[in-house]
């Protein structure tokens, strides 16, 4: 074929492939099967939907048998699966210091000193989540002192420290406690003799 003779059938066949895909693709009006009285009425040929299209496809003539009504079975919902939270790997330790150093407990002890009417509380955590709330708790005989809560940020490992003001304690045991989100973490015994 020559290119002269390309172009001119190029646009006629063009033409005629639009007016074919045209027909073919045109709606045909109600689908509805309309049924003669007296006649048994048959069941609509099956379709194809290919692409969004829907194309009827050809069904061999057979005879045509009464329609029983059958039951269609209930359908059954399947659960939705959702993903297991991630497991909570948070850890912590607290500690009893006369002072800081930086996230560091310096004059570590367990028997809190006789004259002493304060102390810090430090606590340090590792897989932290954003939100949580940490905080620290003295708590023995006659008396609870909570060190104020703090609402992380971010997530990960980290400090925190409250200081203990208390005054005289009385003579006992107390506990030391690490509290996330209102919940015991960590705990240390301190005596005051």
């Amino acid at each position: 074929m020559t290119n002269e003779t390309f172009e001119r059938l190029r646009l006629p066949v063009a033409g005629l492939l639009l007016a074919l895909a045209a027909v073919l693709l045109w709606p045909r009006g109600s689908s509805a099967p309309t049924a003669d009285p007296g006649t048994t009425p048959t069941a609509p040929a099956p379709t194809v939907v290919v692409g969004g299209a829907v194309i009827e496809a050809s069904v061999p003539a057979t005879p045509s048998t009464p329609l029983v009504a059958t039951s269609v079975p209930a359908a059954t919902l399947s659960p939705i699966l959702t993903p297991a939270p991630a497991p909570d790997t948070f850890s912590a330790r607290i500690q009893a210091c006369r002072r800081l150093d930086g996230s560091h407990c310096r004059g570590e002890f367990d028997e809190v000193p006789r004259h002493s009417e304060s102390f810090i509380a430090l606590v340090t955590f590792a897989d932290a989540r954003p939100g949580d709330v940490i905080n620290a708790r003295l708590s023995g005989p006659g008396v609870e002192i909570n060190g104020g809560p703090f609402t992380l940020d971010g997530g990960g490992d980290g400090w925190y420290y409250a200081t203990m003001r208390f005054g005289e304690l009385p003579e006992g045991d107390y506990a030391l406690i690490a509290l996330r989100n209102g919940v015991e973490v960590a705990r240390i015994r301190l005596e005051r003799d």
